[in-house]
């Protein structure tokens, strides 16, 4: 029993460094921030932006989107840097399904 009681101590008090920690670090972001809006000259219109942005992935069959789009296999798998057009990502999809790879 008093092991349990050990373990269940020590996690509530690393959960409430953690949270401590966290706190500090967002504080120390906030006054990062306000000492470079303090710094700034309003005479040359300089600006600080902050931004937050989030990426949410789709996971879906790629033979399904394929199929929906009206693709047929190519004759010639190829990579490409960027893609311009349905043909180019046939053939680019051809490519790294022949591999087995995963592209994005």
């Amino acid at each position: 029993m008093l092991s349990v009681l050990v373990l269940v101590a020590a996690f509530v008090y690393r959960r409430g460094v953690q949270v401590q920690m966290e706190r500090e670090r967002m504080t120390s972001v906030l006054d990062g921030l306000l000492k470079a809006e303090q710094d700034a000259s309003l005479a040359n219109q300089l600006r600080v932006a902050v931004g937050f942005s989030s990426c949410l992935d789709m996971i879906v069959s790629g033979l399904d989107v394929l199929e929906r789009i009206g693709a047929v296999p190519p004759d010639e798998p190829k990579h490409y840097d960027s893609l311009q057009n349905v043909e180019e990502l046939q053939q680019i999809f051809a490519y790294f399904f022949h591999r087995g790879a995963a592209a994005e």
